[in-house]
């Protein structure tokens, strides 16, 4: 009777066991399912983060230039997702149901708007496009904050009114652009632009996209890596270019480039005939190339304010210039913008490299870059004409013909109503872009004199931070007059200013090369009217040095009202004093 009792207690508690293991593989078996099914073929990358709720099961399938793989590409192999062709089908009606992306920084997939039901997912890679010219030296966009775009050059954005084309042409349209395909092309004068987008709207976009301009925060173009081969060792002290009739004979040329990546080594000619990598590529981390700004800076805020306050910052067209800012305000307003990619106020041999560039075959080539003449400092925006109007302009006065010769008309220099100049979604505009379409870079001359971080050091070679206590940077340091800035802000690190040690306004020897200054040379004076002489640098571009007495920073570009002296190898001098000068960011990858 107890042995009984003990089969039939027995027999219960191996019938428990047994249908508590059946559970337990039942439910290990569907996680097993769900899990292979999920992250298929993946063991090292996080396929899906947090993207999909209530997700139901969802296959991947993986196929690289054509073919089908068990695992998706590693990083380092220079692919990305063909979005065009990747897609996800709802295997219970046949219907496509998500949009896929691929996040490149993380390196996983981003579905939006996927089905509850079984879905599978085709995934697409292919080669990421690099041109081969440039040797290596391709946009970086590790970050994943840049988003790679093209504009049309015969439509407008959707969301842009016009008010101010009386000729009814249009451009400047952006679309999110596929990076396996050839969306830029510098062997035909089409460098590489990027965005960056406000936050929380990235995910409405995939490639082929417009992008609305009105959740663009900032455009910027991709500078490569390049050596160039130094056409004149820049040494003059003194205006010795050779004037005829009051004119400097003309000197500019192509500059002769050549792409190189930082792995290639460095070459450090100093000679005329001789190769060297530009600067602007080695003082950081000796990198790659650099994203400029493609516009003057401008703010949401009023854009007089000297304040730090960098998320204020939009670099976009038809907005006004941040004006009004010290030097010191205007860098670290730049620093703050986006340290991951070491932002910074732009170095005046890194306007060197971009003005070299826009003077090489991959540029406009030997052409001058068309004034911004628009008297409210709009960016983006070009003169009709050029020679422009304007206070050093035409008509073009010699020394013969100069009694009476007066070149200034305030009535009809600016751009006041669209009559004398149009906005950059014109296709015009391009007359003042550095490659001659929409894929440069505008307001390098004139809209306002640029702040570049080029500066002169004492004889004893202190940075001067200043004229005097009313014209000054905003950054502690010693004064020209002796005296000393205690109260302001510290100066950055060396590598983010170019330090000159220029001791009068024709030493012009004093270069950087590079730095698109003494290389310009011969210099010699223009005549333009019976009270207008001004020193001139290429294309009559104005050039005026550092004066050790005078003011210690450099202006790059010339103002609006310029004239012929505005451009993008003008440069001169200020104290450092608060004015209506404007500037411009550049980023180090």
């Amino acid at each position: 009777m107890k042995l009984e009792k003990f089969k039939e207690v027995n027999r219960k508690k191996i019938g428990i066991i047994l249908f508590t293991i059946t559970c337990i593989l039942l439910i290990s078996g569907v996680i097993l399912y769900r899990t292979f099914a999920i992250f298929q073929a993946n063991e090292t990358q996080n396929m899906i983060e947090g993207t999909v709720q209530d997700m139901g099961d969802v296959e991947f399938a993986f196929y690289i230039d054509g073919s089908l793989s068990k695992t998706v590409p590693d990083k380092k192999e220079d692919y990305s997702l063909d979005t065009s062709a990747s897609k996800c089908i709802d295997m219970t009606t046949g219907n496509q149901t998500s949009n896929v992306n691929w996040d490149n920084e993380n390196w996983e997939v981003r579905l939006k708007n996927i089905s509850t039901t079984k879905t599978k997912c085709y995934l697409y890679f292919k080669k990421i496009y690099k041109e081969e010219i440039l040797n290596g030296a391709i946009p970086d966009l590790e970050n994943g904050r840049l988003i790679p775009v093209t504009i049309s050059d015969n439509e407008k954005p959707s969301d842009v009114t016009e008010y101010s084309n009386t000729e009814n042409k249009y451009g400047g349209k952006v679309y999110k652009a596929d990076i396996t395909s050839n969306w830029y092309k510098y062997e035909d004068h089409i460098w590489a632009n990027a965005i960056i987008l406000k936050d929380g709207v990235a995910d409405n976009y995939t490639p082929g996209d417009e992008i609305k301009e009105k959740d663009i925060e900032s455009y910027f173009v991709w500078i490569p890596r390049y050596k160039y081969e130094i056409f004149n060792e820049g040494i003059y002290n003194s205006l010795d270019a050779n004037v005829v009739n009051g004119r400097i004979e003309s000197k500019s040329q192509i500059i002769n480039i050549q792409f190189e990546n930082k792995n290639n080594g460095i070459s450090t000619g100093s000679t005329k005939g001789s190769w060297l990598t530009h600067p602007a590529f080695t003082s950081f981390n000796n990198n790659n190339g650099f994203w400029v700004g493609k516009f003057e800076t401008g703010a949401t805020i009023d854009s007089n304010y000297n304040i730090r306050k960098a998320d204020a910052i939009q670099i976009k067209p038809n907005v006004k210039s941040w004006i009004t800012i010290n030097i010191a305000n205007a860098f670290y307003n730049s620093y703050d913008y986006l340290r991951e990619l070491d932002s910074h106020l732009i170095k005046n041999t890194e306007w060197g490299a971009i003005a070299y560039l826009q003077h090489s075959k991959f540029g406009s080539g030997n052409v001058s870059v068309r004034l911004n003449n628009n008297s409210n400092f709009i960016t983006g925006y070009s003169a009709k004409e050029e020679p422009t109007v304007g206070f050093y302009a035409i008509p073009r006065c010699t020394t013969s013909n100069i009694s009476g010769c007066n070149a200034y008309d305030n009535d009809v220099y600016q751009n006041k109503d669209g009559t004398y100049g149009v906005s950059y979604y014109n296709p015009s505009s391009v007359a003042a872009s550095t490659t001659g379409n929409y894929y440069g870079i505008y307001d390098m001359a004139g809209n306002t004199s640029e702040i570049v971080m080029g500066v002169n050091s004492s004889p004893s070679n202190e940075v001067y931070v200043g004229k005097d206590t009313n014209n000054n940077s905003g950054f502690n340091g010693t004064l020209i007059n002796g005296s000393k800035i205690n109260d302001g802000i510290a100066l950055p690190e060396s590598k983010y200013y170019d330090i000159y040690s220029f001791r009068n306004s024709y030493e012009f020897s004093k270069r950087i090369l590079g730095d698109a200054i003494g290389e310009m040379g011969p210099f010699g004076n223009n005549v333009y009217s019976s009270y207008n002489v001004a020193s001139c640098s290429w294309h009559d571009d104005g050039a005026t040095l550092l004066n050790g007495s005078s003011g210690p920073w450099l202006l790059r570009g010339g103002d609006d009202i310029g004239g012929l002296t505005s451009g993008i190898f003008s440069f001169t001098y200020h104290t450092g004093k608060v004015y209506s000068y404007g500037f411009r960011i550049i980023l180090t990858p």
